[in-house]
């Protein structure tokens, strides 16, 4: 698994992770995850779009780190928007409830749109 962050150059305050290929059980999957998920928000950012288009297959460790995600950005008063293409991770990800919680879009220019409107409404 690797993964990407970037700031969009249009909204800043937008921080967008992406996800590329299997995310395994244990430290090369899920342990970078949490790893990564906690430097951000200790760097304080709190609107993240996570771009999951590039995902193999995902371990259920790492949609419970997605989950966490999501209630610590909500704690700090920011908020989260996901990224998943038609398929097997589109599925898991409404299966676990995520439909539910924030917005799970194909797009990641209206995700990233949608987490700005996000962020100046609550900044």
């Amino acid at each position: 698994m690797e993964t990407t962050i970037y700031y969009p150059e249009q909204h800043p305050d937008v921080t967008v992770v992406e996800v590329h290929g299997e995310v395994e059980v244990g430290e090369s999957g899920c342990g970078v995850l949490s790893r990564l998920f906690g430097s951000l928000l200790a760097g304080g950012d709190r609107f993240m779009v996570v771009d999951l288009q590039e995902a193999g297959p995902i371990a259920e460790g790492a949609y419970a780190e997605l989950l966490g995600l999501y209630g610590r950005l909500r704690l700090r008063g920011g908020d989260m928007v996901l990224v998943a293409p038609p398929g097997e991770v589109l599925k898991a990800l409404t299966t676990v409830g995520f439909g539910n919680l924030t917005p799970i879009l194909d797009d990641v220019e209206r995700a990233i749109e949608q987490a700005a409107v996000k962020a100046g409404a609550l900044q």
